[in-house]
């Protein structure tokens, strides 16, 4: 009998798994892969590619030549985005960047202006964001506004998280077409960082939607306070 199960248990480790899985999530049969020696290099998505349409590349090039406005790079890893911090060890995705396929989700890229604490972000939403035939969805719009306010928070606050977001909709947007996203910080209250944004076509000529968020300055780690950190103003 024993014989017998050992012969069986050597017989299916043998067997390739017919459903491959992630990592995470691998058959209890199934070989487990040494991790990788080095890590995966930070790739920017927030550059041109096969899917963006003309309207999408002309207003990148358009953001792209204004002087004083900086470029943010879009890495799918959470990791590039916070070294060190906590729980963004292993394959972690930023949200916005967690589907794959170029041009089926958010094809997005930020410019940054700190000095006029203004940020504008072009979006692209492709079909994998669908809510009624044809539109995005409300949840992916209201994913692509609390990025936006919250990149510029993180910008001129530092560590935050979000403690409000109130966005009115007031036009469908057609998945595929370009929006733009332009945010500016209202006024800060100690640990309050008030801001605001509309939604517009990028050409600017049709309101989609408006929205204003609340962020709250977190204290810094320990470490970084008794090095000498910022702390409440």
């Amino acid at each position: 009998m024993l014989r017998h199960a050992l012969s069986l248990s050597r017989a299916v480790a043998s067997v390739p798994c017919p459903h491959p899985r992630p990592p995470l999530l691998r058959c209890c049969h199934c070989p487990v892969s040494p991790p990788s020696a080095a890590p995966e290099p930070p790739q920017d998505l927030a550059v041109p590619n096969a899917a963006w349409s003309d309207t999408m590349r002309r207003h990148y090039g358009h953001l792209e030549a204004i002087k004083g406005w900086t470029r943010l790079p879009s890495f799918r890893r959470a990791q590039h985005h916070f070294p060190g911090a906590a729980g963004t060890s292993g394959d972690t995705r930023l949200f916005p960047r967690a589907i794959e396929g170029p041009g089926d989700g958010f094809e997005y890229v930020m410019f940054l202006s700190v000095p006029s604490r203004r940020l504008r972000c072009l979006c692209q939403p492709g079909p994998f964001l669908e809510g009624h035939p044809g539109l995005t969805h409300g949840g992916a719009l209201a994913t692509l506004i609390d990025s936006s306010l919250g990149t510029l928070a993180l910008a001129v606050a530092g560590r935050v998280v979000t403690a409000n977001l109130s966005i009115d909709y007031v036009l469908p947007v057609p998945l595929g077409t370009v929006v733009l996203v332009d945010a500016h910080l209202e006024r800060q209250e100690g640990r309050k960082v008030f801001l605001e944004c509309h939604l517009r076509s990028a050409d600017g000529d049709t309101l989609h939607a408006r929205a204003t968020g609340l962020f709250i300055r977190l204290d810094p780690p320990k470490d970084e306070a008794r090095e000498g950190g910022v702390g409440d103003q």
